[in-house]
């Protein structure tokens, strides 16, 4: 039985139940999404009308959700779209989502009811109907109708705003789950899922080899799809995300450490939803680091590896170090070189939690524009001097690799 249990929360993550949100001004958890200022008065009317709905029919993105509360048995299960006006392919491409304003993303997001049901998690080996459902759908390359009857007085109209996975809507106990449409399962997909022998990691590679992107891969891992049929187990989602983007990432970085070293300082940069990413690049060795600044709160959260890699757990930042690194490695890979990387991520004011993703997303958006070029660490250290809105120093303050990268340079001189 495979462990993801180590893809903990890091110290940022334990932190943010503090962080009120600037659209309800109270904390997120408590919000009530009959309330909510992004919802339209179709879905406000949508919500109203499921109490006194028997059975619901509508496609699913298709969307998957573990939870990790009293594991190992959990609440799982899968979306449903309450709208007929948005694409629901949109609904799980986060590749997509840094470029729809914030108000409508949650409003999109917002609209999906979460289905679940509380199982053990190694029902994954022997699926009873309603996570073989889950499964099937979570499996499909494209949206899928479902069919799902909710147990009565058993909705929460709270909205599913999480620090590592994605908005949702409302969500409850469903009495079951059906797939009314056929899945679309790629054939590799396919081949992987009913191999009884393949070992995770094995498969991971060997589907991303193949074109399967992270956030596919993740609905696979969570769903209890991939790894040896005797192991396999439904993994709550926000250790999914996390160890996906681990486990591409240690696969990327053993190609990316045969790469020449790049010949100077890049600084790339962008922003979205309150978030903005600085990718240092330097001309050293593999070693990275994420700076992690929250403006509201003052605090800076750090974590570092130098070429070696890490031997535990990212504690200080959690899953946002992973989701960092990954595009970060692809980058270097395409580029077929090798740096040293410290990424200064600065959250804003107005932040409202969007899930892990918006890191992986924002640092890929930053690597795919022009970046400022200088020839030593000062002078890179110099663009961010007046941008960063906790000021240089907090950074610098906390990191380990830019004090070993001056001094390294000091002793090449």
């Amino acid at each position: 039985m495979e462990d993801w249990s180590w893809a903990s929360a890091g110290g940022a993550e334990k932190n943010l139940e503090s962080f009120s949100c600037s659209v309800c001004h109270g904390v997120a958890k408590n919000c009530s999404l009959m309330k909510c200022p992004f919802y339209r008065d179709t879905i406000r009317e949508a919500l109203k009308s499921i109490k006194s709905m028997g059975v619901l029919y509508g496609p699913t993105p298709p969307t998957i959700l573990v939870g990790e509360w009293g594991y190992p048995r959990v609440y799982a299960g899968t979306g449903m779209m309450l709208t007929a006006d948005i694409d629901p392919r949109v609904l799980e491409s986060p590749r997509s989502w840094l470029h729809i304003p914030l108000d409508e993303l949650l409003n999109m997001r917002l609209s999906i009811l979460m289905g679940r049901t509380r199982v053990s998690v190694d029902i994954a080996r022997s699926p009873a109907r309603i996570i073989d459902a889950v499964q099937e759908s979570s499996a499909s390359q494209r949206p899928v109708d479902i069919e799902l009857k909710m147990s009565s007085g058993e909705l929460r109209f709270v909205p599913g705003l999480g620090v590592r996975h994605a908005p949702h809507g409302p969500a409850g106990r469903v009495e079951y789950i059906k797939l009314v449409d056929n899945p679309s399962i790629p054939k590799p997909v396919d081949r992987v899922i009913n191999d009884p022998y393949i070992p995770a990691l094995e498969a991971v590679q060997k589907l991303s080899n193949q074109g399967i992107d992270e956030y596919y891969l993740t609905r696979l891992l969570s769903s209890g799809l991939l790894g040896r049929r005797i192991d396999r187990t439904l993994v709550p989602t926000e250790w999914s995300i996390t160890a996906v983007d681990d486990m591409l990432s240690k696969i990327a970085l053993r190609r990316a450490k045969r790469n020449k070293i790049i010949e100077d300082f890049r600084v790339y940069s962008f922003s979205a939803h309150f978030n903005t990413a600085y990718v240092v690049l330097m001309p050293t060795p593999w070693m990275y680091e994420l700076l992690e600044g929250w403006v509201k709160s003052g605090e800076v959260y750090a974590d570092y590896e130098f070429t070696w890699g890490r031997t535990s757990y990212a504690d200080n930042t959690g899953g946002a170090y992973y989701a960092c690194r990954l595009p970060i490695l692809e980058h270097l890979n395409r580029l077929g070189v090798q740096a040293g990387v410290i990424v200064f991520f600065e959250v804003d004011r107005g932040w409202i939690p969007l899930g892990v993703w918006r890191f992986r997303e924002i640092v890929r958006a930053a690597l795919e524009r022009r970046p400022d070029r200088c020839g030593s660490l000062t002078e890179a250290l110099g663009l961010l001097e007046g941008k960063l809105k906790l000021g240089l120093k907090a950074y610098v303050r906390r990191s380990k690799l830019v004090s070993f990268a001056l001094k390294q340079a000091r002793l090449g001189q």
